[in-house]
């Protein structure tokens, strides 16, 4: 496999990273009436996140991208596999300089405003009188429920 040095070195990045074991997804089963989470070994984790980043490079980017050195996304940039249009977009996405501060927080309040309209328009979103007292009916009470 051409790149394949240049694939593990990442893969091991990845899984190396501290915040590697918050993210990755253990596989889940269902056992006829429950989900169950089956944990895999270092080793199986390993060998998981390979068989991802070789069959699926561009979920392998969106999935761990930035935990990533820049010199491995550059790297991966010249596989033969980063000629396809998402490993590209995950590619540019990950070495765009980030943005300053104010312009991440400006980034980031006009997304929870879309979320919020958007729920508000939902008859059953999450700002709906039904859903306020399922979450928590005594402040729903104490803040307007007891003047409906």
């Amino acid at each position: 496999m051409e790149g394949g040095g240049t694939l593990d070195a990442a893969v091991r990045h990845v899984t190396s990273h501290p915040d590697f074991a918050g993210r990755f997804k253990h596989p889940v089963k269902f056992n006829g009436s429950e989900f169950v989470e089956t944990k895999l070994t270092e080793e199986e984790q390993l060998r998981e996140v390979t068989k991802l980043a070789s069959g699926s490079l561009h979920v392998f980017l969106e999935r761990y991208g930035n935990m990533l050195p820049m010199g491995d996304v550059q790297a991966l940039r010249k596989l033969p596999d980063a000629n396809a249009a998402e490993v590209q977009f995950w590619v540019e996405r990950l070495l765009r300089e980030p943005l300053e501060g104010s312009r991440r927080d400006k980034q980031r309040r006009r997304r929870r405003w879309v979320w919020a309209r958007r729920e508000m328009a939902r008859p059953d979103g999450f700002f709906c009188e039904d859903e306020m007292k399922r979450r928590d009916p005594k402040m729903f009470h104490r803040l307007g429920g007891r003047h409906l």
